[in-house]
This record gives C-alpha cells, sequence and structure tokens, in this order.
C-alpha cells in the first residue's frame, strides 16, 4: 500500500474518533459513531486521490 493512502486513512480515522466522540458517544449514539469511523477515512480518501483537488504538476 502506499504511504500516501496509509496516512490518509489515519488522518479520516483521527477526524471521525475526535469527531463522533464529541457529536456521537456523548449523546449515547453508537451507531452513528461506527458509521463515522467508516466514512470519513474513505471520504478523506476520495478526497486526496481526486485530481481536482489536488496540485497539477
Amino acid at each position: 500500500m502506499n504511504s500516501s493512502i496509509i496516512q490518509s486513512l489515519a488522518i479520516g480515522l483521527a477526524i471521525a474518533v475526535i469527531w463522533g466522540y464529541f457529536a456521537d458517544l456523548r449523546n449515547g449514539e453508537v451507531g452513528w459513531f461506527i458509521g463515522r469511523l467508516i466514512f470519513m477515512p474513505l471520504f478523506v480518501l476520495l478526497i486526496s486521490n481526486y485530481k481536482w483537488f489536488t496540485k497539477s504538476k
């Protein structure tokens, strides 16, 4: 696996854990927290690999 992919997944997971803790777990919504853990890393990976958002070489 490419290191940029691993880095993107780690950033997305960190965002999901922090955001999910304050938005979901403190309110007892475990299902939303799990969904956020799945969605955010994939979303960050999609955005980081999308050519429109990256600088052209």
